[in-house]
C-alpha cells in the first residue's frame, strides 16, 4: 500500500491597503539600505517632475528592487511613462528616447549608454550612491513639505516597519490633499476638479507654482481621474491616502469641502464611509509588521543583507572596483562624513554580478 503526500504552495498576496514596510517588502528594504537621504529626496523630485531617470547599478536583484522602491513612493500616484526595471542590451537606444521613463541599467553597459546622446537625463548610481542630475528639481518643491518629509526619513532611518513609506505619504498628502476641495458638484451633474480651484487654495506663491506645475504631470492626471471615475459611478473609494488626509491638516474647512461632505452623504453610503473614515484603522498599521523581524532595526537588517551577498558571491567587492572608470557629470552626494561611512559598507554589497 502506498500514499501519495502532496505539498501545495501558496503565497499571500500584499494587502493593497498598507503601505509597504521595511524589512518585510524587499524592494523598500534594499532601497533605502543603498540609497541615503539625500539622494532619495533627490530622486522623488525628478519624478514628480517626470524627468528621464536612469538607476544604475551591479546587482540585478538591486537594481530591480530600487527601481521598484523609488516608485513606490509616488503613492497614490504610478508612474505613468516608459517603466523598464532591466533593460535588456539590444534595447539601449530607449535611454534616448525624448519621453520621461524610469529605466534601470546593468552598470557593465553604462559605458555604452554614455556615448550615446544622452540630454538632460538624471542618473543614480546605486554602487557608488551618487546622483547626477542637471535640474534644480528638488529646490523647485516647496522648502516646508521638504524639510518635514526629510527629518521624517532621518527619525526612521533605525527603525523597522512602514516609517520610511508613511514619511513620503505625508509629503503626497501635503502636496496633493487639497484635491478634495477643488472638486465641482452641481446637482444631476457628474463631480468634476476644478484646476484653477486647486491651484488658489494656497497662499504660499511655491506652493501655487509647483501645483500649476503639477496639474500638467500625466501621474496627476490619472490620480484626478480614477477618483472622479469612482465617485461619479458611485463605488467610493478608502485607502491609506484618504486616511492620512483625514488625520492631517490638508483638507481644509473651506466650504467647498464642506459641500462635498454634504452632497455624497445624501448620495452614496459607500463614498461617505470614505469620505469620514476615523484614523483608528490607519493606526492599526503604523507598527504592524513581522513578529520575527519585530524588534530588529535598520543595521541588522543591513548586516544580513550583506552577510547574504558574501555567502553567493564568496567576498565583498572593494569600492575601487565598483568606481566608474570615467569620471561622472555634477553628482549630488552624502556630504555627511558620518552618513558617508555608515553607508558605505552597505554599498559594498551591491557588487560583481555571480
Amino acid at each position: 500500500m502506498s500514499v501519495h503526500l502532496s505539498v501545495h504552495s501558496y503565497f499571500t498576496v500584499p494587502d493593497t491597503r498598507e503601505l509597504p514596510s521595511i524589512p518585510e517588502n524587499r524592494n523598500l528594504t534594499e532601497y533605502f539600505v543603498a540609497v541615503d537621504v539625500n539622494n532619495m529626496l533627490h530622486l522623488y523630485a525628478s519624478m514628480l517632475h517626470e524627468r528621464r531617470i536612469l538607476i544604475i547599478c551591479s546587482k540585478l536583484s538591486t537594481l530591480t528592487a530600487c527601481v521598484h522602491g523609488s516608485a513606490a513612493m509616488l503613492y497614490p500616484m504610478f508612474w505613468q511613462h516608459v517603466y523598464i526595471p532591466v533593460l535588456p542590451p539590444h534595447l539601449l537606444d530607449y535611454c534616448c528616447a525624448p519621453m520621461p521613463y524610469l529605466i534601470g541599467i546593468h552598470l557593465s553597459l553604462m559605458e555604452k549608454v554614455r556615448n550615446m546622446a544622452l540630454d538632460d537625463v538624471v542618473i543614480l548610481n546605486v554602487d557608488t550612491n551618487t546622483l547626477e542630475t542637471p535640474f534644480d528639481d528638488l529646490q523647485s518643491l516647496p522648502n516646508d513639505v521638504i524639510s518635514a518629509l526629510k527629518n521624517r526619513l532621518k527619525k526612521v532611518s533605525t527603525t523597522t516597519g512602514d516609517g520610511v513609506a508613511r514619511a513620503f505619504l505625508k509629503a503626497q498628502a501635503a502636496f496633493f490633499g487639497s484635491y478634495r476641495n477643488a472638486l465641482k458638484i452641481e446637482p444631476e451633474e457628474p463631480i468634476t476638479f476644478c484646476e484653477e480651484a486647486f491651484v488658489s487654495h494656497y497662499r504660499s506663491g511655491a506652493m501655487r507654482q509647483f501645483l500649476q506645475n503639477a496639474t500638467q504631470l500625466q501621474l496627476f492626471k490619472q490620480f484626478i481621474d480614477g477618483r472622479l471615475d469612482l465617485l461619479n459611478s458611485g463605488e467610493g473609494f478608502s485607502d491609506v491616502f484618504e486616511e492620512e488626509i483625514n488625520m492631517g491638516e490638508y483638507a481644509g474647512s473651506d466650504k467647498l469641502y464642506h459641500q462635498w461632505l454634504s452632497t455624497v452623504r445624501k448620495g452614496s453610503g459607500a463614498i461617505l464611509n470614505t469620505v469620514k473614515t476615523k484614523a483608528n484603522p490607519a493606526m492599526k498599521t503604523v507598527y504592524k509588521f513581522a513578529k520575527d523581524h519585530a524588534k530588529m532595526g535598520i543595521k541588522e537588517v543591513k548586516n544580513r543583507l550583506k552577510q547574504k551577498d558574501i555567502a553567493e558571491n564568496g567576498c565583498a567587492p572593494t569600492m575601487e572596483e565598483q568606481l566608474p572608470k570615467t569620471a561622472p557629470s555634477p553628482l549630488v552626494e552624502a556630504k555627511d562624513p558620518k552618513l558617508r561611512e555608515d553607508r558605505r559598507p552597505i554599498t559594498v554589497h551591491f557588487g560583481q554580478m555571480s
